[in-house]
């Protein structure tokens, strides 16, 4: 009888969704899905194991179960390596570790929670029928992925239309649905065999699902391929980047005896012989290996004669007054003027601040605020929200320091030419973590029509177009730099997206109301 089971697809999802249990296996299988891996049709099994699991529930209670089952699953096995980080001073923090892989995804897994219970009560009042329910479903993770990326500052990480990382046949029509859109679409599309399944319960009626599926995947395909094949890459004629990636470990940065090391490194890298003239040199996020304050920006030596091009220096540093810290990009001229071009503006949250700090203070000892967020003072957002940044000598640019490039662009910036991403994905080693990081800052480049040049600490560097396309990269944990032109902008419609991702929603849920009362007819 086991292996009876397994003999169709339909029978597969049948056993998945077999037992509660089983939803936390079915969710953390999901994670394959997304980045290093990108084996994205195994959700069309899992999210049919969470859609039949939802519709045969019989109480609230359970459907909440479910849903959280499956999302502690995906997220536990997704942002693990967050808890990376804790092992960089293991004496200090790795005792919180197992707090951190399954406290974290505990939290966010109640979104689904909740949504799965939301569903269960619309399907006894409003959507009963399986074709309705499986559709609603599709509007409501959409929504609650929304939800997850703006509510208690935005966790916009894994976005479902990141699994096309690797597919830029597909992913390409984040240019015109934003990448909450193309999400959307690819849940409809991918879960289109479950629903026909749960309409049916045949295994023809999965299979005519699948055929469905696989005719939306192909017209998404033709459109983005069309759209490839009309855009070519192009590049700016005048000004070339080398991007340095110096593969630093976190105690090689944060050891004082290793200063001039690491600047003697980062110094033979960005001074290598080169074919081209390079006009600007890129080091990553809080590269530079001492501490600055903004009164002595002078102390940073110039790098304009490392080889025998003059050459603009943008590197992140941390800067600092007696009373505050900040993430920044600065720039260093041939000339020797020293310019503060950028300071983060959403900081990472018991990272780089601890909210609520000073309540905090008064009611948990230090030492437990300092397992949360080391050091005893929070680093301090920039309050002027600047959209474009006119570095010396390039065009302008949107910057973006580590975690800023994962939340969409929403709004249009006609005057930007390129982003500029610096990124230090050291905390975590050799994780899912810095690949997945990865596919954010490609589809920035996809919805804008702007060029990304990446600059990692130790991470992957990458050079994308504005069409997303991968032009080269520097793989994860390895020293070198990347020496590039800069790749013009495309046609974006950006300033749409908002529009359309809102109609998108407001259509499949009237489409699904309207559906609801002919069958009540």
């Amino acid at each position: 009888m086991a292996l009876a089971m397994y003999k169709t697809p339909s029978n597969c999802l049948a056993w998945l969704s077999s037992s509660s249990w089983k939803c936390v296996v079915a969710g953390a299988l999901s994670s394959l899905a997304w980045g290093p891996f990108y084996i994205w049709w195994v959700l069309i099994f899992t999210w049919g194991a969470l859609i039949t699991k939802l519709y045969a529930s019989k109480t609230l209670n359970e459907a909440l179960t479910i849903g959280w089952m499956w999302s502690f699953g995906w997220h536990m096995t997704s942002v693990f390596w967050i808890g990376e980080s804790l092992w960089v001073d293991p004496l200090r923090f790795a005792w919180f570790w197992p707090v951190c892989v399954a406290g974290i995804p505990g939290i966010f897994a109640c979104y689904i929670g909740v949504m799965s219970g939301l569903l269960w009560w619309g399907k006894r009042h409003f959507w009963p029928s399986p074709q309705a329910f499986g559709l609603i479903w599709c509007v409501l993770y959409s929504g609650t992925e929304y939800l997850k990326g703006v509510l208690f500052t935005g966790f916009p990480w894994n976005l479902t239309a990141y699994i096309w990382s690797q597919t830029l046949c597909i992913a390409q029509s984040a240019s015109f649905l934003s990448s909450y859109g193309l999400g959307l679409v690819t849940l409809t599309l991918l879960s289109w065999p479950a629903r026909s399944f749960l309409a049916c319960s045949t295994h023809r009626s999965w299979w005519q699902g699948t055929g469905y599926m696989t005719l939306g995947l192909a017209f998404l395909t033709s459109w983005c391929l069309v759209r490839l094949h009309r855009l070519p890459v192009r590049f700016h004629s005048q000004g070339a980047f080398r991007l340095v990636q110096p593969n630093f470990s976190q105690r090689e940065k944060h050891d004082a005896k290793r200063i001039s090391i690491n600047w003697n490194i980062l110094c033979k890298l960005s001074g290598e012989k080169t074919f081209f003239p390079i006009t600007h040199i890129i080091w990553p996020e809080t590269s530079v290996p001492f501490s600055l304050s903004f009164d002595h920006l002078e102390s940073i030596p110039l790098l304009a004669w490392t080889h025998k091009y003059p050459s603009h220096l943008i590197a992140g540093a941390l800067l600092h007054t007696e009373e505050e810290s900040f993430n920044s990009i600065i720039q260093v001229t041939p000339e020797g003027t020293r310019k503060i071009l950028y300071h983060k503006q959403h900081l990472v949250p018991f990272g780089e601040y601890l909210p609520f700090r000073a309540y905090l203070t008064r009611i948990f000892p230090l030492w437990i605020l300092q397992v949360l967020t080391p050091g005893t003072r929070n680093m301090k957002e920039s309050k002027k929200e600047t959209s474009i940044i006119q570095a010396l000598g390039t065009p302008p640019c949107i910057m973006k320091i580590c975690y800023e490039i994962i939340f969409p662009i929403s709004t249009s910036c006609p005057k930007a030419q390129w982003i500029l991403n610096l990124t230090n994905d050291g905390w975590f080693g050799y994780t899912p973590g810095p690949f997945q990081h990865l596919a954010s800052a490609q589809f920035r480049a996809i919805e804008t029509g702007l060029p990304v040049l990446r600059a990692a600490n130790t991470g992957i560097s990458a050079v994308f177009d504005g069409m997303g396309r991968t032009l080269v990269t520097l793989p994860l944990q390895k020293r070198g730099y990347i020496d590039t032109l800069l790749p013009l902008p495309t046609p974006s419609y950006c300033v749409w997206h908002g529009y359309i991702y809102t109609g998108m929603l407001i259509l499949m849920t009237f489409f699904v109301g309207g559906y609801s009362l002919w069958r009540k007819r």
